[in-house]
């Protein structure tokens, strides 16, 4: 089933399938801000680049789809090559039908149980997603509460888009001088690197081609901030719109979507190359093999955990 939620300022489209937001219109310029679809069945189609759907139980890669919590391991079932991406992919919640909870004109709150064991994770986590307008501002909060020590990293996986086609002339900026690189299989490594002097560099505003040019699939990498402020981490822009992009999560995995279309598409051609820009806020992927040095997604058994992130539409 699908909800509206607005006010003068925007109005969001979102589906029970995947706790999905499949539209978020800026009412002054009359642009849906995200890529997507009109049907939930169309989603279903076209599982692969998860539009708009909340992300878990775990966001981006698990290294050879297991982990090790409180001396015990687990093993993932495994979806992207040897390792877990998105949560198990289809089997994830972005595929999940979510109950909703309450709804009024500018907020709806949708939930989801998942049974202990569910894709390899421990233990019966209750899972709440609100959607939630505030004037220019859409809110993506989220909580959860397990009766065992489990991993809880969620994300929404939007893809932005400022106009029809191509991002490569938008312009980005993110807060931070810090990213870490993948090995051939996409799986963050455990490093980072400072952006200086690299194409992964957007610590001032630059068009994304001009960084985009110097790689041959764009950018798919974690930049990281490791802490939990509240703080702006980044914005993106055209001549019209600006997307500012606030979280308490830790980092931000940024993906500027070669893979959605094209020559090389994996989806049926949707969209192609560089058609939208997810910006995932999250943890540190794969932090939970790394070790302490990153701040990691565990909920304790019977204690809640909460984040947010905020999406600020400004019309320039």
């Amino acid at each position: 089933m699908i909800h509206i939620i607005e006010n003068e300022f925007l109005k969001a489209q979102i589906g029970e399938l995947g706790a999905t937001l499949m539209k978020l219109i800026d009412k002054k310029s009359g642009r849906d801000l995200v890529l997507g679809f009109e049907t939930e069945e169309e989603y279903r189609k076209c599982p692969g680049p998860n539009f708009g759907a909340s992300i878990g139980r775990n966001a981006n890669r698990i290294g050879n789809a297991c982990f090790t919590l409180n001396g015990r391991e687990y093993k993932l079932s495994v979806n992207d090559n040897m390792n877990q991406l998105h949560g198990g992919g289809v089997n994830g919640f972005a595929f999940k039908e979510w109950k909703l909870v309450n709804k009024d004109d500018t907020s709806i709150t949708l939930s989801y149980f998942s049974k202990d064991g569910e894709e390899g994770f421990p233990g019966n986590l209750n899972i709440y997603v609100t959607y939630r307008l505030d004037e220019n501002n859409l809110f993506f909060c989220f909580e959860g509460e397990a009766d065992q020590d489990t991993l809880f990293n969620i994300t929404n996986h939007s893809y932005f888009t400022l106009n029809e086609g191509s991002i490569l002339e938008d312009e980005l900026c993110l807060t931070t001088d810090k990213y870490a690189p993948v090995d051939a299989y996409s799986l963050t490594l455990d490093e980072v690197k400072d952006v200086k002097d690299t194409a992964y560099d957007f610590t001032s505003f630059r068009k994304l081609k001009e960084n985009l040019n110097k790689l041959s699939k764009g950018i798919d990498n974690n930049y990281v901030w490791e802490n939990f402020d509240d703080k702006l981490m980044a914005s993106f822009r055209n001549e019209k719109l600006q997307l500012n992009v606030y979280s308490d999560l830790p980092d931000m995995h940024v993906y500027t979507a070669y893979y959605l279309g094209g020559e090389h598409g994996k989806y049926d051609r949707v969209y192609d190359h560089y058609e939208g820009l997810a910006l995932e806020c999250q943890y540190f992927p794969n932090g939970i093999n790394y070790g302490e040095k990153y701040l990691l997604p565990v909920l304790r058994k019977g204690e809640k955990m909460s984040h947010y992130i905020r999406y600020e539409i400004e019309n320039r």
